[in-house]
């Protein structure tokens, strides 16, 4: 049977603000209410860690080759990116091809969504 290695990750949202969280290289974030505590598990069969690049206005979440993640609040799950991670995809060829992740705007009403990066034709 093939081993499988997991990463947990937990975030607490300040107690005044969101929590703008934005993973990658799935390019979709999630705001999460003042005080919330989010469960990040990362699951790959090759071993690995998630990675974090935190800002005043978003966190970003970056898994390694060949992982998925979930994201939990409390027993539910509010996030899961199931595609793994191509093996080739490394945190620097991300911010390469697509630039850092991007920042919350008022406009946006602080919401962090974007189309996945393999979906280019819609």
């Amino acid at each position: 049977m093939r081993e499988v290695h997991e990463h947990v990750l937990k975030l607490q949202a300040p107690s005044d603000r969101s929590l703008h969280v934005w993973f990658e290289p799935w390019a979709e974030g999630l705001a999460f209410p003042a005080g919330t505590l989010v469960e990040l598990r990362a699951s790959s069969p090759v071993e690995g860690k998630l990675e974090i690049e935190a800002t005043d206005e978003r966190t970003a979440i970056y898994a390694w080759p060949s992982s998925t993640l979930r994201a939990l609040v409390g027993n539910s799950e509010v996030a899961s990116f199931q595609q793994p991670v191509p093996d080739f995809l490394s945190r620097e060829k991300v911010n390469l091809l697509f630039g850092s992740p991007p920042t919350p705007t008022a406009e946006e009403g602080g919401l962090l969504r974007s189309r996945p990066w393999w979906k280019f034709w819609r």
